[in-house]
């Protein structure tokens, strides 16, 4: 272990034990401290990366339990939830749809219907970001399928690596395929787990149409904006354009759609429209992607090796752990005694809906320096968020859709491992770095915009009372 590392070990336990050991305040129990204890302990141990996050949160979730702070099936309710199920099959399908080769096709026929020139292409990755993005809920995925396109592109257009028309074109698939996930519910898992959360009475309320609806100012301004900022920063300085027939050409050399492919898209645009009629029908939609990667699996789009190595296994037992919050705070009544004691402090913030969103997004993107896992950062603050966001008669889902907003800030390479992930598969030689860091700040500014632009519209549907 580094230094900090081991820093941030005794950091850990000593922050841990000393609230455990504190004398309850009004409002709370021994348990209770107990259980923040453990939870500030692991925190820390998530922050300076004591060992991986996943581990943590198993901790975490046992020593609840060991010390019987909640009972077991309190701790661990998560893992008979629903919603996992839901991740479980909405990441075992774009596994199979990684597999097949069929949102490959997808985007090139997209690419072949736009201009073949630098603002064109750049619009076409958009574009097929836009129809693809609901139809594979894994970040991941999408990220290694669709970032290696911008390669293709790049050195058909010409354009030399490190550039900035090669940033341009990797800036259109990364905005795109990867940050537009919060503007579907079925854009990626974390907006699945996010979803988990909120009370009970909000995520029967927040199916995919109703998610869609919601989300859809913010979707518009998200895409128009980044579009033009992908314009104004990585316009190459001559116009190139693809040889004629690039996009059929590579269309050619993948021959014609194989049965998995056709048994991909069918499952896909199926399970899609059942998430989107759930209410019609009553089909629960983790039935509906349990049943689609059943069919994937019997149909050997993917098989048990690929079902064993592929799944993010470590993923799924991070999020079922520390989902374990959302129903052990309220348990002990934690979530009411943070309400409180926050209320003198916050009251400036839950003043007016704009100061409040504004003053939540600025405080992730801040937090985000520090705190590298994004979904520890979504879970907790997204828990830590849903009493004020009550005290400021604002819907539960919008403090969601902060955290799942802000924390895709790429400023430092560290801080989001998609962008890592989405770099990588270019091998690291198409965009430099600080090139994309202006990027992540004007992302920034445009989620606030976004934000802002919503806000009218979510008081109007009673969103914001």
């Amino acid at each position: 272990m580094s230094k900090l590392k081991i820093f941030g070990f005794l950091f850990g336990l000593v922050a841990g034990f000393a609230i455990a050991f504190m004398d309850p305040p009004t409002g709370l129990t021994v348990p209770a401290m107990w259980t923040l204890g453990i939870f500030v302990g692991g925190v820390i141990f998530m922050i300076f990366d004591v060992m991986p996050d996943y581990i943590v949160t198993l901790g975490m979730c046992t020593l609840w339990a060991l010390f019987k702070t909640v009972p077991f099936d309190k701790a661990f309710s998560f893992f008979s939830n629903a919603n996992w199920w839901l991740m479980i099959g909405a990441l075992g399908m774009g596994v199979a749809a990684q597999q097949c080769g069929l949102l490959k096709r997808i985007s090139l026929m997209i690419m072949r219907i736009f201009p073949a020139t630098f603002r064109g292409q750049t619009m076409a990755l958009m574009g097929a970001g836009a129809v693809i993005g609901p139809l594979i809920p894994s970040t991941v995925a999408k990220a290694s399928i669709f970032v290696p396109l911008s390669v293709g592109v790049n050195d058909a257009m010409g354009y030399p690596r490190k550039s900035k028309g090669s940033a341009g074109l990797f800036s259109a698939v990364w905005m795109g395929f990867i940050c537009a996930f919060p503007a579907y519910l079925s854009g990626s898992f974390l907006c699945y787990m996010m979803r988990a959360l909120l009370p009970k009475e909000v995520q029967a309320q927040f199916d995919w149409i109703y998610w869609f609806l919601m989300a859809l100012p913010w979707t518009i301004v998200f895409f128009v904006l980044s579009y033009l900022a992908i314009q104004f920063f990585y316009k190459p300085e001559k116009t190139d354009t693809l040889p004629t027939g690039y996009a059929a050409e590579q269309l050619a050399k993948m021959g014609p759609m194989s049965l998995h492919e056709k048994i991909t898209l069918v499952v896909l645009l199926v399970s899609l429209l059942c998430w989107m009629t759930e209410k019609i029908h009553g089909i629960p939609a983790a039935i509906v992607a349990l049943l689609a990667v059943i069919i994937l699996l019997w149909a050997k789009v993917f098989d048990r090796p690929d079902f064993r190595a592929k799944m993010p296994w470590d993923v799924i037992v991070f999020v079922g752990t520390i989902i374990g919050i959302a129903a052990v705070f309220p348990t002990l009544k934690i979530d009411k005694w943070m309400a409180a004691s926050l209320a003198p402090y916050v009251g400036p913030l839950i003043s007016s809906p704009y100061v409040f969103i504004a003053g939540c997004t600025i405080l992730l993107y801040i937090i985000r320096f520090f705190f590298i896992s994004q979904t520890g950062t979504i879970v907790i603050f997204t828990v830590m968020f849903l009493p004020l966001s009550a005290q400021a008669g604002i819907s539960p889902w919008i403090a969601g859709m902060i955290t799942l907003t802000a924390t895709m800030t790429w400023n430092v390479f560290y801080q989001n491992a998609n962008y890592i992930i989405s770099y990588s598969a270019t091998g690291g030689d198409l965009v430099d770095k600080g090139m994309m860091v202006k990027l992540s700040y004007a992302y920034m500014v445009i989620n606030l915009i976004g934000f802002m632009i919503s806000i009218p519209f979510w008081q109007l549907m009673g969103l914001i009372k």
